[in-house]
Formats: C-alpha cells, sequence, structure tokens
C-alpha cells in the first residue's frame, strides 16, 4: 500500500493544486467551510517541520469479512484525504475490525492504547457504542454510523441518518399543497422508528397521519393486506356497487327524460370502469420502506384503485439507486436524498481506488478531512467540530451537532419512469435556515393508526334527479366510516359526479340496456410480478 501512496502522491498534489486558491468561509460568516483545503495554509503544533510532534489518527474499519468491500472503500477515501494534506508529521494507524467479535474488542483496545488524538470509524452501532464505552470522552470519533442510539459522548457520524429525509420530504408535502398523509412503514426496528419521527415531524409540521400501516419486508403477502386496508378497498368497492345498483335501478324502472337518461348513463359507464368510488381521507402516502418494498406496496395500491392520481407518492433516501426509479408507473413521486458526489471528488477516488465511489466513501472522505481540519486548525476541537456554519463535502452542506448527529442537506427527487430522476429541488446550500427541528433521541414506538373517515355515502357521488332521491329504494347509507379521536383534523372533501350534457354528447355508451342487478365480480389472479390468491 505503501508504494501506491508515493506512485500517486505526484498525481493526487497536482491534481489538487487548483483548490488551494479557493478561500475558506471566515469566522463569523454564514457560509459552510470547505473542509477539502480549509487547513492546507494553517498551522499548529502539528505540521510546522517535519521533526516536530506528530498528529496521532487510528482508524477502525472491517478490513476483512462480511463487510471488508465497504471498509476497504472507506480506508480508500481516507488515505485519498491524507496523500493531499501538505504537513508530514502525522501517523495513521489502520485497525481491523473482522466478522468475530472478541477480536472487534481487541481491535478498539490496541487502537486506543496508541493514545489518539482522533479516531475515524467504526462503521457499525455496535462497534462505536463499544468504543464510546471504552473510550475517555475528551477522544474525538468520527464515525460511520447512521444509528443515533450509537452516537454522543464525543463518538459523532459522517453519515446521513435516514430520518431526516423524513422531515424533507414533509416539508415538500406542505409545498404540493397535502393536508393529510398516510404512512407505510416496514413491521422492523428501523422502520418503527422512522415511523416514530414521521409521528414527530407530522406534529411539527401540521401535516396530520390519517392512517399508519405496518408490513413484513419483503413479504408479497403482508404488503398487500397492508395495502387493502390503507386503501378503504372494502368500503369504496361495496360504495361502487351500491352506486351502480342505484344507477342500473333508475334507467331500468323509471321513465326518464332524454337529458336524464343520458346523464345517468354517462355516469354509470364512468363508474363501471373502476371497482371504487369515493374520496380517500388523506391526499400524499409517505412510504418508509425501500424501494422494491415501495414498488410492491405501490403496485397493490393501484391494484385496490389507489394511484398517484389519487394521492402523492413520497419516498425516503431509501429509494435512492433502486429499480423504483425506472417504474413507469411511479412517475409524478418525489423522495428526499443527498446531492450527487462531487466530481473533483469522483477524479480522485477514481486515481486511487479504480472505480466511482459510493456514498460510504464519500463519507469516509469527508470524516479524513473533518479530522485533518480539526488537527490543523488551531482551534479547541469541540468549536471546530460543532461550527454552525458547517462544512462543504463531498454531497455538499454538513454540519455536526453536540449529540452526534450529522446534518446534511437534501435535494428532492422526481421519478418519470426513466431510470434516472431528475433534480426537482436542489438541496440547501448553507444553514441560514435551519433544515431540521426534529430531533431523533427518546423515540417511543407508534402503534398501527387505522383510517379516521367520515365513511363514503355513494349518494354524494352520483348525480340523480332529486324526485327520485325521495324514494326509499334509492336512498344510500355511509359505508365505512371509522371516527376516532383524531378525526378533527381529517380533511373530507367530496367530488360528486358532474354531468354536462355539452361535454358528454360524444361519449359512446357501449350498454344502452340495463338491468335491475349487481355487477359481477372481477375475477384476478396476478398484479404485476407478484402473484396472489382471491
Amino acid at each position: 500500500m505503501m508504494n501506491k501512496f508515493l506512485i500517486c502522491l505526484g498525481l493526487l498534489l497536482a491534481g489538487c493544486s487548483g483548490n488551494r486558491a479557493m478561500k475558506t468561509a471566515e469566522i463569523g460568516t454564514s457560509a459552510p467551510t470547505d473542509i477539502q483545503s480549509s487547513y492546507l495554509y494553517s498551522t499548529s503544533m502539528y505540521g510546522t517541520d517535519s521533526a516536530g510532534p506528530y498528529a496521532n489518527v487510528a482508524v477502525l474499519l472491517p478490513m476483512t469479512g462480511d463487510a471488508k468491500v465497504a471498509g476497504n472503500d472507506i480506508k480508500t477515501s481516507i488515505e485519498t484525504a491524507f496523500l493531499r494534506k501538505t504537513k508530514q508529521n502525522i501517523k495513521v494507524s489502520f485497525f481491523d475490525l473482522p466478522n468475530n467479535k472478541a477480536n472487534r474488542y481487541d481491535a478498539i483496545r490496541n487502537a486506543l492504547s496508541t493514545n489518539p488524538d482522533v479516531i475515524i470509524g467504526p462503521l457499525f452501532a455496535e462497534d462505536a457504542e463499544n468504543l464510546r464505552d471504552m473510550k475517555s470522552s475528551n477522544i474525538p470519533v468520527i464515525s460511520f454510523t447512521s444509528d443515533v442510539n450509537a452516537l454522543g459522548d464525543n463518538v459523532i457520524t459522517t453519515n446521513l441518518i435516514p430520518t431526516q429525509s423524513i422531515e424533507t420530504i414533509v416539508r415538500q408535502m406542505q409545498k404540493d399543497g397535502a393536508r393529510n398523509m398516510l404512512v407505510l412503514a416496514p413491521d422492523d426496528n428501523s422502520g418503527k422508528q422512522m415511523a416514530a419521527v414521521a409521528e414527530r415531524v407530522s406534529s411539527a409540521y401540521n401535516m396530520p397521519i390519517n392512517g399508519l400501516f405496518y408490513y413484513l419486508p419483503n413479504n408479497s403477502y403482508s404488503i398487500k393486506d397492508a395495502a387493502q386496508r390503507a386503501s378503504m378497498y372494502n368500503a369504496r368497492n361495496a360504495a361502487n356497487t351500491r352506486a351502480r345498483e342505484v344507477l342500473s335501478d333508475i334507467l331500468a324502472k323509471e321513465s326518464l327524460s332524454s337529458a336524464d337518461k343520458h346523464n345517468l348513463r354517462v355516469q354509470l359507464e364512468k363508474i363501471s370502469r373502476t371497482e371504487t368510488l369515493g374520496q380517500l381521507p388523506y391526499d400524499a402516502i409517505l412510504f418508509l420502506g425501500n424501494g422494491e418494498d415501495s414498488k410492491t406496496l405501490a403496485s397493490f395500491l393501484r391494484y385496490y384503485g389507489v394511484s398517484n392520481k389519487d394521492a402523492g407518492f413520497y419516498g425516503t433516501t431509501l429509494w435512492h439507486g433502486s429499480d423504483i426509479a425506472s417504474d413507469f408507473t411511479m412517475s409524478g413521486a418525489k423522495y428526499a436524498t443527498l446531492p450527487e458526489i462531487s466530481g473533483n471528488f469522483i477524479n480522485l477516488y477514481n486515481m486511487m481506488g479504480g472505480k466511482d465511489p459510493d456514498y460510504l466513501a464519500a463519507f469516509g472522505y469527508d470524516a479524513a478531512n473533518l479530522a485533518l481540519g480539526m488537527l490543523y486548525s488551531g482551534k479547541n476541537q469541540s468549536a471546530y467540530l460543532y461550527d454552525p456554519n458547517g462544512y462543504l463535502g463531498t454531497t455538499g452542506a454538513f454540519r455536526l451537532q453536540p449529540s452526534g448527529e450529522s446534518e446534511r442537506a437534501l435535494r428532492i427527487m422526481e421519478l418519470n419512469g426513466s431510470g434516472s430522476p431528475i433534480t426537482f429541488a436542489d438541496a440547501p446550500a448553507n444553514f441560514l435556515t435551519p433544515l431540521y427541528n426534529i430531533r431523533t433521541t427518546n423515540l417511543r414506538n407508534v402503534s398501527e393508526r387505522e383510517l379516521a373517515t367520515p365513511g363514503i355515502n355513494p349518494g354524494d357521488y352520483i348525480s340523480i334527479p332529486d324526485d327520485l332521491r325521495r324514494k326509499s329504494e334509492y336512498k344510500t347509507k355511509t359505508i365505512g366510516a371509522n371516527y376516532t379521536s383524531d378525526m378533527d383534523t381529517v380533511t373530507q372533501t367530496y367530488a360528486p359526479i358532474k354531468i354536462y350534457e355539452t361535454a358528454e354528447k360524444t361519449e359512446t355508451i357501449s350498454n344502452p340496456e340495463y338491468e335491475t342487478a349487481k355487477p359481477e365480480t372481477i375475477s384476478r389472479s396476478y398484479i404485476d410480478v407478484v402473484e396472489v390468491e382471491e
């Protein structure tokens, strides 16, 4: 590896010469500091000359075992960052965290025995928690875990906290005019944490959650059940059936004017094109699972009569890079995720690693540059790490909180079915306006929440002559009402079908004769690629 360092050193430093001209933000300004260049001209007790005292950096990563690919990708990023520094008196030691738990403990103890000024890593929450318990509180640890429970006591992370994408996407819901949301979450620890954050965000942004359903990840039967309950399919299907019965009965039994007959025929034709009827008690759906499960959920929702035309589809950063981007039926759906990795870093990483970096590798580069900046800035370590103005890293603006959480500015992406989502809204460039108001500590599990709805009255969605409404055989009852303590937050609007003769004269009526009978039930056995049995 040292030979690799020497071979690449000239190329890397030459390639970075243009960055030296970049000016860093002055103290007191609101512009984030570029961490890739902020330490290049600074002096402190470290780096004054090659014979002086050196800074000691310990790196804890899984370089063998199941996670060795991720660990070695981060290692390449860290090596790249340290090759770019201009001072030589810094010692970097790498410690492997293998699969064996006892060996990982030994690696942590060995790293601490070197009396490091700063530790970079580890990757996993369990190792970060163990390190936090074993180290002195004054040693800063720049880790890569996204589990907030492993942070604190000077253990921080450069990784994205997934729950931040919930707050970002709910703000976008508001901008899109949504008023009530449905939440669909995996029934596991991560999904429950995300659901708990969604509840806090809901309260903070006055975006009521009108229904929360859990499903077993990667389980089509559980996903199908959650989609059916969330769609109000039984009630909406019954309402559709009753509305068709009323229209069919009137056409078959009553003496009607030509205009009324045409009006009712057109209504029946329209209603017969679908199996459901009625407004949903939400206008946005928040998918908290990964892209694959969300794609299956959306497919079942369409199967039960709910498309992204009925309610906007929104996701989190878990959609990034998934096949959901190629699903044309998801066009218009939005999700929050990190900005693209900077081209400069991609080029540097390619020279060192021979491939493009992923986000974990980018976080590793940011972590190494943070460590260098802290060591060479001459500032108190807390003043440097927790600068409220933040930093510009490989994926845009981010800053660190004393809790250990990183705050990363996120962009909004929109799916278009092409496989390459488009940027709907760029990530903020600074922290002039706080990006996040929700803390993910002290979360409590949120139970499933059935839809709160006043139900569906088929009569609200059809238009029949007033004198016929008084006949008992044409009266309709509300179906599927479910009143809860949150009903006052549910906005319910009705949109009765309005037929204007001048606009409908050219519409073809395929079956002009009607009988008094219930419509036949349609039998299905497949929905997209998931086989189901009815």
